[in-house]
């Protein structure tokens, strides 16, 4: 097994001593609020529907987009 540091650099570590204190991620807490018109209208399935419908039909859309270009200029010939 290959180490990415060199062995000078391994020679002159030292193991941690003590105790290793845990990384505390700040907890940012929302206030209860009236739910709006708009987040009531809102629909998250059927905007991830369309998301996904986007993204597959993309290459489609695209591929039949330069179809109507091409029979264009063939018609203006």
């Amino acid at each position: 097994m290959h180490s990415l540091a060199q062995p000078e650099a391994i020679k002159l570590s030292a193991q941690l001593q003590g105790r290793v204190m845990p990384i505390r991620q700040p907890v940012t807490r929302l206030d209860a609020r009236a739910v709006t018109e708009d987040e009531k209208k809102y629909s998250v399935f059927e905007a991830m529907r369309v998301a996904r419908a986007d993204a597959r039909l993309i290459g489609i859309r695209e591929k039949r987009a330069k179809q109507k270009e091409e029979e264009a200029k063939m018609k203006k010939k």
